[in-house]
């Protein structure tokens, strides 16, 4: 059954699975579909027994915002021909390329919806073509070759779109974190009842036979109206990419590629290949993996062997996903897009960017250097010299996960906190000693640091570590409130150590007292920030918003965080003169002016309503997101 034909009846399939409908009557049903369609083309939508999905349409206007990206890393995800140009995409921007340049470029928070881009691709069939965007978070994001428009599905989980499939037909196939949906444009509904609450991560074939890649639960074959689960055939139930050509399907995995043909299991091939993406053209099958490159498949032997590409190179970086240009395969890598086999570069993204956009710690030092730490890739140095700007990457597997930068006034060093080891950088930015559990750190893991005058100390998962004239540590057994500490704060010569289960004060290394929700007015036990702020200690927390902390262990709430459940990332505080700083995970960012009460969130012109790492120096504030780095002066943000 195509996907029109299964449009065209789905007043039956409503009849057919409703008692209610059977009831009243075809002509009635037939009403009521028409009646929410009508609906859902007006603005608010209702969710109907025939699956469609409440959600929102409207056009998107550019916002205006003082934030200004600094040095946005161009990784590209996804690519496709459109109105004659080569668009592609990143997390943060849409690019539109003519001529080996780019002419246009739309960003994530100002032209588009605060929420990283995933995947492109063509809708055709009905009236003119129009290029169709899946997002982490914002839906979908319609382009017209004029203007975009926005349809925002109510499910939180259904506007995480993993991947996208055109059909002939004209409707667009939805993969989400909660199933899979169509859609025209105006309406999204859920495809079969099958295809409902399962996390997609790929789709292959057109509308009368299609695949569905999960992200646990192996991979569906829907052929004929039905849809057969293929489990035991593959080499690991993880799918992680499609392919399809003919009557033959290819099913990528993090253990190799099964080989279907008619829906028929035929071979495996590359076996123990992390797939992190197919293509196919020329009898051959292309394999992006994980950590060995791009390979080529013959797929005309009887067994074939993975043949090296060398596409893979110090020039350019793995290859994500693949895309038709021009009848011919092309290979998406993250700066740059080559044809294959023949590797000619159609796009090449231009240097001097930071290496990555998962921001999670930033610090601006008294030297003029920004320090921006990533998630999974390492650490970047900036510094400049007059209109020069340098950035040096400092990819070491022990700078890991940062998750704090502070710098050491005194002697002028700079730590890094890693998931492997806390980094001492001297004045320079050379990296000159790392420290972990085998240099005497209670855990190699430091999730924050603290100069307090000639004492380092240093929050762990395990506990407490204090460096001076030799390391000493505390954990639970000293009285320490839970081992997992998020955070540190220096307050009236105290130290506060925000942990997993409350929060515990200590003085010259011993602990003095300790808060949790049993023992004073703390509505949350994680702690994962802490900030002084105007003489007074702040908290964030995860699922309160920021409070305000008393020695007494009594508690400030605020109004602007009762309403909702707000979580602070880890060490994502900050305050100068002026305003106290917070990065939520979902709502951007929330700011408290001195002397106020009420927080104000902001998400308009952040890349991402994720803001995990900040900093304020010298009346500018730099905003960290999952989706890249922003900088903004203070006195164009704060009244």
């Amino acid at each position: 059954m195509t996907v029109a034909g299964w449009r065209a009846s789905r007043g039956r399939v409503v009849i057919l699975s409703s008692v209610l409908l059977l009831a009243i009557g075809l002509g009635l049903a037939r009403r009521v579909w028409r009646a929410a369609e009508s609906a859902v083309q007006d603005g608010a939508k209702s969710a109907t027994s025939a699956g469609v999905l409440r959600a929102t349409v409207a056009q998107i206007r550019t916002a205006s915002s003082p934030f200004e990206p600094v040095l946005p890393a161009i990784s590209f995800r996804s690519a496709a021909s459109f109105e004659g140009d080569l668009f592609v995409l990143d997390e943060g921007s849409l690019m539109r390329w003519s001529g080996g340049e780019c002419r246009q470029t739309w960003r994530t928070g100002r032209e588009l919806p605060p929420a990283p881009l995933v995947s492109i691709a063509v809708r055709t069939g009905v009236g003119d073509p129009e290029l169709w965007i899946a997002t982490e978070g914002a839906g979908l994001l319609i382009y017209d070759g004029h203007t975009f428009r926005q349809l925002l599905p109510a499910d939180g989980t259904s506007r995480k779109v993993t991947a996208l499939l055109p059909t002939r037909s004209g409707e667009v196939l939805v993969g989400t974190a909660s199933g899979l949906f169509v859609a025209d444009g105006k309406v999204l509904r859920l495809f079969h009842q099958t295809l409902s609450s399962m996390q997609v991560t790929a789709l292959a074939g057109d509308e009368d036979d299609f695949w569905v890649g999960t992200r646990s639960d192996g991979a569906w074959h829907w052929h004929g109206g039905e849809a057969s689960h293929v489990t035991a055939q593959l080499p690991d139930q993880q799918v992680l990419s499609l392919a399809a050509s003919g009557d033959k399907t290819w099913v990528g995995t993090a253990l190799g590629v099964a080989e279907f043909a008619n829906g028929e299991f035929q071979r495996n091939l590359g076996g123990g290949l992390f797939v992190q993406a197919l293509g196919t053209n020329d009898s051959a099958l292309w394999v992006a993996t994980m950590d060995q490159g791009t390979v080529r498949i013959p797929l005309m032997e009887r067994s074939p062997h993975p043949q090296r590409t060398g596409l893979m190179t110090a020039e350019s970086s793995a290859t994500v996903s693949f895309a038709k240009i021009g009848g011919a395969l092309a290979a998406v890598q993250g700066r740059q897009i080559a044809l294959l086999p023949d590797r000619r570069v159609l796009v090449k993204a231009a240097e001097g960017q930071l290496s990555g956009r998962h921001i999670t710690a930033v610090h601006a030092d008294g030297q003029n250097k920004l320090w921006v730490g990533y998630f999974d890739n390492g650490l970047d140095i900036v510094s400049r010299n007059g209109e020069a700007v340098r950035v040096k990457h400092v990819d070491d597997e022990r700078l890991f996960c940062v998750n704090r930068i502070r710098e050491d006034g005194q002697n002028g060093e700079t730590a890094v906190a890693a998931a492997n080891g806390l980094a001492m950088f001297d004045g320079s930015g050379e990296m000159r000693r790392v420290l972990d559990r085998a240099s005497g750190l209670i855990a190699s893991h430091v999730t924050d640091v603290l100069f307090a005058g000639g004492t380092t100390v240093v929050a762990t998962p395990a506990g407490l570590s204090f460096l001076e004239n030799g390391i000493t540590s505390v954990y639970g057994f000293q009285g320490l409130v839970n081992n997992h500490v998020y955070t540190l704060a220096q307050w009236n010569d105290q130290l506060y150590a925000g942990t997993l289960g409350g929060i515990s004060e200590l003085k010259n290394g011993l602990v003095k007292a300790s808060f949790t929700t049993a023992n004073s007015e703390l509505r949350q036990n994680w702690i994962t920030a802490s900030q002084t702020f105007g003489g007074k200690l702040y908290l964030g927390t995860y699922g309160g918003g920021v409070i305000r902390f008393e020695p007494t262990g009594a508690v400030s709430t605020f109004e602007s965080f009762s309403h909702k459940r707000i979580e602070i990332n880890p060490n994502a505080l900050a305050a100068s003169a002026k305003a106290l700083y917070a990065g939520t995970a979902g709502y951007g960012l929330a700011v408290l002016l001195k002397g106020e009460e009420r927080w104000r969130l902001i998400t308009s012109g952040l890349p991402s309503a994720n803001v995990t790492a900040l900093d304020a120096h010298s009346g500018e504030l730099y905003v960290g997101t999952d989706n890249g780095l922003m900088r903004v002066a203070e006195a164009s943000l704060l009244p």
